[in-house]
C-alpha cells in the first residue's frame, strides 16, 4: 500500500449530528479506518445513539475518561462527584444500561501503530496510576510544550494522537503531539477532526471543521429533559 489514510476524532460527547456529519466526510475521503480517541459519551443527549454508530461504521475506539465513569459507576468514585452532574451522569448511564460495559472494558486505553518506520499512538490522553486503578491526567488548558512533554512522556511514540482538552494543538517536543479538538463539545457551529495520511514521504495532517445543524441537539436536550440541559447547552455546545 502507497499510502494510509486515518480518520481522527476525540470527545464526541453524544453528539450525534456532529458525529454523522464527521463519519460522512470520512466515507467521502476514502479513509482506511477511523479512530475514535476517547470520550463519544456524556454531556450531550445521544450517547447511546453515538456508541451504536462508531460500532456499526466499525470504527477503533479507545477509552476516555467519561467512558471510565461509565465503567467504576458514580456512586464507586474515590471522591463523590458534585451535584447536578453526578445525577447528569447517572442519567447517561442509565440510558445506556448494562450492555456496553463488556465492549467498552474491551477497549483499549492506547493504540500503538507503525506506519512506513514512523511510530504513532492514538489515546485520550496521558495516564498514571494512584493505587486504585488508571487515572486521566486532568487536561491542561492552553498547555505549553513542557507540560504536554510531562503528560505524555511515558509514550514511546513519534507522534501522539489525542484530544481531552477539547482545541485543537499541535506541538513538537519530544514527540510531535496532535490534539484534533473536541468533535462534538464545543461552543462553535463546527465539528472537529483529523486525517492524517501516511507514505514513504512523510505524515501529512488535515485538521477539518465542518458545519453542521445544532438544532437537533438542543431539541433532543430539551425533550429528553436532560438533567443540567440548559447549562450544558449553553456551556458546552453554545447555545444562545
Amino acid at each position: 500500500m502507497e499510502s494510509i489514510k486515518i480518520g481522527i476524532i476525540s470527545d464526541t460527547h453524544g453528539n450525534l449530528p456532529a458525529l454523522q456529519v464527521m463519519l460522512d466526510y470520512f466515507d467521502k475521503a476514502g479513509c482506511n479506518e477511523v479512530i475514535h480517541v476517547g470520550d463519544a459519551i456524556a454531556i450531550g443527549p445521544f450517547s447511546k445513539e453515538c456508541l451504536d454508530l462508531l460500532i456499526a461504521k466499525n470504527v477503533t475506539m479507545t477509552k476516555g475518561n467519561h467512558e471510565l465513569l461509565y465503567l467504576v459507576g458514580i456512586d464507586n468514585l474515590r471522591f463523590p462527584m458534585p451535584e447536578p452532574m453526578a445525577s447528569h451522569h447517572k442519567q447517561v448511564h442509565a440510558t445506556l444500561g448494562e450492555g456496553y460495559k463488556q465492549m467498552i472494558t474491551n477497549q483499549p486505553f492506547f493504540i500503538h501503530r507503525e506506519y512506513f518506520g514512523k511510530k504513532i499512538t492514538f489515546c485520550h490522553y496521558g495516564m498514571y496510576n494512584a493505587g486504585d486503578g488508571p487515572h486521566f491526567f486532568r487536561p491542561v488548558i492552553k498547555p505549553e510544550q513542557d507540560q504536554l512533554d510531562a503528560v505524555f512522556r511515558h509514550v514511546d511514540a513519534d507522534v501522539v494522537f489525542f484530544g481531552h482538552e477539547h482545541n485543537p494543538i499541535t506541538m513538537q517536543g519530544d514527540k510531535l503531539l496532535i490534539d484534533v479538538g473536541s468533535l462534538g463539545c464545543n461552543r462553535q457551529d463546527f465539528a472537529n477532526g483529523a486525517i492524517a495520511t501516511f507514505s514513504k514521504d512523510g505524515m501529512h495532517v488535515e485538521q477539518l471543521k465542518l458545519p453542521y445543524d445544532k438544532k437537533p441537539l438542543f431539541d433532543a436536550i430539551e425533550q429528553r429533559q436532560i438533567v443540567n440541559g440548559e447549562f450544558i447547552a449553553q456551556q458546552f455546545f453554545g447555545k444562545k
